[in-house]
């Protein structure tokens, strides 16, 4: 099928893009030819700590370029990377070193001196196949311990080849513009230990000379200004992180050149529509996964309905499809506005999870990637999101999708973000349980939410109980951590 492998693309844009900007920081910029020669260091940094062909290293730093080098000089070393947050304690560091049982592990001062070692090398790069597993991406372990997904070379690069198409963005010529010529700079304030900043942003910026901009992490409160000093243009934003945007003061914007914020999972089209006015940006919605970094896109049809992340993704190159099956509970593809569980299949997704065979087994079956998504197609052919597989609520013998009462409860104008779950009750049967965040000035009134819920939805969706809060927890990746509301939240009110 004529895919790269992460080295190749990496050597690949050494040729064609050389001293065109490929990694900013507010401190300093390096050219796509540097990037190679840094890569290259890495790799005999590590080679000559014993790393050999199919060993791991385990690496926690937040985002640099040192990092940037680490983690690609691993995969040209022939090792397996996994990037994890440096922010994780000892105990959970340890638990991931057990996993992994890596040759080589990497805290924050590690990467930066491997970065600094300069060491070069004519040791040719380890000959990799692009459908060979190229890194690992521990998921945030919102309900279990974390899983290693095995994400293949051919992810990457073909993710990268094809993700700014998904959004818009126009591909440079050879050579790329200098700045300020109808530049596109790429932002990755998400951590580099997540799919999204790894694939879309930096596999992107090899692909089509992009540069890429690096920040720690991301911050409300001085988004628009490091947009300003970066020069960015596009940026990708998970979670609650446009809810974070939303809430800062008007005075915290200003102009910058970012015209495009793609946004996975994407607000409601109202709420949407009134972050791009107040920010003069255009928000393109998606789905993605570690698993298969493809999910769907926004089509021309989906944008005007909530929750739709529009339709299967596909590759630039054309070279194969992105399948999706909609199923039923009890097997068999389900009609369109039937829920069920979204699967995909294609050849560049996860061949499984890293020392999880049971895992492995139950998410991948017959050739599909069962992703615990529920979701919806609909006459159009777009497809709807209506929350976890697992999270799905039932009450009076009836199904219900936390997404549908989120929005209903998001449309309220005092209603900033709203997480909704089911508590078991017994008998097969779910309370709905809602906790909300109200704008500035609005004061909690919760039969007031109830009978508006209640003008939307079937009185059985209406929650039983809503809790106010001044902000929803979420993850490591912006994420809301319901399972730390259910925690707190759970205990069933059974009058």
């Amino acid at each position: 099928m004529g895919f790269l492998t992460v080295p190749e693309l990496v050597a690949s844009a050494a040729e064609r893009f050389g001293d065109a900007p490929a990694i900013i920081t507010t401190e300093r910029s390096e050219s796509f030819r540097d990037l190679a020669r840094s890569t290259r260091s890495a790799a005999e940094a590590l080679r000559r700590r014993g790393l050999e062909p199919g060993n791991r290293v385990l690496m926690a730093a937040p985002n640099s370029p040192a990092l940037v080098h680490a983690w690609l000089g691993t995969m040209l070393a022939g090792g397996v990377p996994a990037a994890v947050n440096p922010e994780l304690t000892n105990a959970e560091i340890d638990y991931l070193r057990d996993d992994l049982q890596p040759t080589v592990t990497l805290l924050h001062e590690e990467v930066d001196a491997l970065a600094a070692s300069s060491i070069e090398s004519e040791t040719p790069a380890f000959a990799a196949q692009p459908l060979e597993v190229a890194a690992i991406v521990y998921t945030s372990g919102t309900t279990s311990r974390p899983k290693g997904v095995m994400v293949r070379h051919a992810a990457y690069t073909e993710t990268g080849a094809s993700f700014p198409g998904w959004i818009g963005l126009s591909p440079h010529p050879d050579p790329p513009p200098r700045a300020g010529e109808g530049h596109v700079r790429l932002w990755a304030c998400l951590p580099l230990f997540h799919i999204n900043a790894q694939a879309y942003s930096l596999m992107s910026a090899l692909a089509h000379g992009f540069a890429v901009a690096l920040t720690p992490k991301f911050h409300a409160s001085t988004f628009w200004r490091d947009a300003q000093v970066l020069g960015v243009t596009s940026v990708n934003v998970v979670g609650a992180m446009l809810d974070f945007l939303a809430a800062q003061p008007e005075n915290t914007w200003v102009e910058s050149s970012l015209r495009t914020i793609y946004a996975a999972p994407g607000p409601p089209p109202a709420q949407r529509d009134r972050i791009e006015a107040r920010f003069r940006v255009r928000i393109l919605t998606g789905y993605g996964m570690s698993e298969n970094p493809f999910g769907c896109a926004e089509s021309a049809t989906s944008r005007t309905k909530p929750n739709s992340v529009g339709r299967p993704r596909q590759p630039a190159s054309g070279g194969f499809e992105n399948e999706l099956r909609i199923v039923r509970p009890e097997g068999g593809d389900a009609e369109p506005g039937e829920v069920g569980e979204l699967c995909f299949r294609n050849p560049v997704m996860t061949p499984g999870y890293w020392n999880a065979p049971e895992v492995t087994a139950a998410t991948l079956r017959d050739g599909w990637l069962h992703t615990g998504d529920a979701g919806v197609r609909d006459q159009d052919g777009d497809v709807f999101l209506t929350g976890r597989y697992k999270e799905m609520m039932r009450r009076r013998g009836e199904n219900i999708a936390p997404a549908e009462v989120e929005e209903a409860l998001l449309a309220h104008r005092s209603v900033r973000a709203a997480a909704v779950f089911g508590v078991p009750t017994g008998l097969q049967e779910d309370e709905v349980v809602a906790v909300v965040v109200l704008h500035n000035g609005a004061l909690p009134d919760e039969a007031a939410l109830k009978a508006w819920v209640a003008t939307r939805l079937a009185a059985y969706k209406v929650p039983s109980r809503i809790h106010f809060r001044d902000s929803l927890p979420t993850t490591a990746t912006h994420r809301v951590a319901k399972d730390r509301l259910r925690e707190e939240y759970g205990q069933p009110n059974i009058d």
